[in-house]
C-alpha cells in the first residue's frame, strides 16, 4: 500500500488544534484581588508612618515600650493580609513576600525589645527595607490587573 500525503489534511489539522487550543488559556498567577491591594498599601502607609514616627524622636524617646501597640497592630494587619493570601489560588509568590515581611517585621520587633532603642542608621534602613518589600507586592498585584483571564491586556 502506497500511502499519499495530503497536505489539506495537514492545514486543516492544525488549524484545527490551533482553533481549540486558542480557547484554553494557561493562568500562571492568582486573579486580581482589589481587597488585597488596598490592604498591602494600608499596611505599607502604617509601617512607613512608624518609622517616620520614630525618626522625629529623640534617641532617647524611641523606647520599645512607647511602641509596643504598633507594633501588635501592624504585626496583626500582617497576618490578616497573610490569611487572605494563603486562600488566593495560585498566589504562592505573594504569599511568599507577605511571609517574608512578617518574619523580618517580628525579628525588628524583637531587636528593639532587646536594644530597647533605635538608631537613625537602623531606622533608616528598615523604612527603605519595608519599602522596597511593599513596592514588589503592590507592583505584582497590580500587574494581576492588567491581564485577563484570557492572557490579553486590558
Amino acid at each position: 500500500m502506497n500511502k499519499t500525503y495530503h497536505p489539506n489534511k495537514a492545514l486543516w489539522l492544525l488549524l484545527a488544534m490551533t482553533f481549540l487550543l486558542s480557547g484554553c488559556a494557561l493562568q500562571l498567577v492568582s486573579d486580581y484581588d482589589e481587597k488585597s491591594l488596598e490592604s498591602m498599601e494600608r499596611v505599607a502607609q502604617k509601617v512607613n508612618r512608624f518609622y517616620l514616627g520614630l525618626s522625629y524622636q529623640s534617641k532617647e524617646k524611641r523606647l520599645f515600650k512607647a511602641s509596643h501597640s504598633a507594633y501588635l497592630n501592624i504585626e496583626a494587619d500582617l497576618e490578616a493580609l497573610k490569611n487572605r493570601q494563603m486562600i488566593r489560588p495560585m498566589n504562592e509568590l505573594t504569599l511568599k513576600q507577605v511571609e517574608i515581611t512578617l518574619k523580618l517585621w517580628r525579628e525588628d520587633r524583637l531587636r528593639h525589645k532587646t536594644a530597647d532603642s533605635l538608631s537613625d542608621f537602623l531606622i533608616k534602613r528598615r523604612k527603605d527595607q519595608y519599602q522596597r518589600l511593599f513596592l514588589a507586592m503592590i507592583k505584582g498585584e497590580e500587574a494581576k490587573q492588567k491581564v485577563t483571564a484570557d492572557g490579553k491586556k486590558i
